[in-house]
């Protein structure tokens, strides 16, 4: 017995030496989100997260949740633990003649030092609208080129609250950073004068994200109605379900594709003040993996109120 084990002893220091040099395992990596995404086929499911990636990154040093709404009653009532209020017109430029257009890029940087956010942090974006004023912040924060990873809470606290998890009214206590704002992306922004330009343009397609009433011009909301000319009308809320969350990649090809919105056209979205098309931008862009589409920030308040732009009703 003494001279097997003897004639094994190699084999068992070999297997020692072997281990030992083995480089440690490194940690897990953050789980890819939305993994229930996948099954609905968007050409970009990592821009989505839903409620158990949430759940699992709650914790997480640098993922910070930005909970984005018109005004801050909805979030004093309830909202996601830890999450940041972000008030969608501190988006905007109060100096700027047209209402409801982009923030400059030194304000931008403001507004994420005062909410405490680093340049490199993980921002997850929600709102209980339908993920509409979390698309506009999600374009806005593409626009000026944020660092760090950036994710669309699908569903936002609609879905939240429907999967069971509570909401809270504790206010994370913040410390303000130094953000600085990244130069920004022109190709996903765009000008009346652009549009103008390009109205003839076969290869540049205008989907005008609005109600009916307003493009057809009896919802009239400048001070003239109508719509841009060769502009088609695709209303934005058509793209998500009653729980607030997007539709399938199937059900929106199909939709934008009948209405003459494919991948190989420059397409321009545009709504009232650009919030609307901002998310349509995001289905588009971001889902749907479309190349080129810019959201027309002006929209039909400065459009609308031009004279000498061409309108039809």
């Amino acid at each position: 017995m003494k001279t097997k084990l003897m004639h094994l002893f190699p084999l068992f220091l070999l297997i020692v030496l072997v281990a030992g040099c083995v480089a440690p395992v490194a940690p897990a990596a953050p789980a890819a989100p939305a993994a229930e995404q996948a099954g609905n086929g968007y050409a970009n499911v990592d821009v989505l997260v839903d409620t158990a990636w949430v759940k699992a990154h709650l914790s997480d040093a640098n993922v910070r949740l930005l909970d984005i709404g018109g005004n801050p009653d909805g979030y004093n009532s309830g909202h996601l633990p830890g999450a940041r209020f972000v008030n969608l017109g501190d988006l905007t430029n109060p100096e700027d003649s047209t209402r409801g257009q982009i923030l400059t890029q030194d304000q931008l940087s403001a507004v994420m030092s005062q909410l405490g956010i680093a340049n490199d942090d993980t921002l997850v974006l929600y709102d209980a609208s339908r993920n509409l004023l979390s698309a506009r912040a999600f374009w806005v924060l593409k626009y000026y080129q944020h660092a760090g990873d950036l994710y669309l809470y699908n569903g936002g606290s609609t879905k939240w609250a429907a999967d069971g998890e509570e909401l809270v009214t504790e206010v994370p206590t913040v410390e303000a950073t130094t953000y600085v704002a990244a130069d920004p992306d022109p190709n996903i922004r765009t000008t009346g004068e652009y549009v103008l330009e390009h109205l003839d343009d076969p290869n540049t397609a205008v989907c005008d994200t609005r109600g009916p009433g307003e493009f057809a011009g009896t919802d009239v909301r400048s001070e003239r109605g109508g719509h841009i000319p060769g502009a088609v009308n695709l209303d934005w809320s058509i793209t998500v379900n009653e729980d607030g969350t997007f539709k399938d990649a199937a059900f929106l090809t199909d939709l934008y594709a009948k209405a003459g919105f494919t991948p190989d056209k420059d397409v321009i979205t545009y709504c009232q003040t650009g919030v609307r098309g901002a998310h349509t931008w995001f289905v588009l862009k971001e889902l749907l993996g479309f190349p080129n589409v810019r959201n027309y920030d002006g929209s039909w308040e400065e459009w609308g109120n031009d004279a000498s732009k061409p309108v039809e009703s």
